[in-house]
């Protein structure tokens, strides 16, 4: 089972730091400067993205094994 994988703990285990980092570094800019950067929008659909296409892929890959 694709849970059970090490590689995938960690990939995912990465995700979540990169979307806690990104909470901090979007709630700071917004607290001190009161709007958010370009970079850090962007990263944020990246991430959206990255999240829904490995859901997509994993769900439609579930049943081949």
């Amino acid at each position: 089972m694709a849970n059970a994988d090490p590689l995938v703990r960690a990939a995912r285990n990465g995700f979540l730091a990169t979307i806690l980092l990104l909470v901090a570094i979007g709630g700071y800019q917004f607290a001190t400067s009161g709007t958010i950067t370009t970079p850090v929008v962007a990263t944020w659909v990246v991430a959206v993205l990255t999240f829904y296409a490995s859901k997509y892929y994993y769900r439609r890959t579930d049943g081949d094994s």
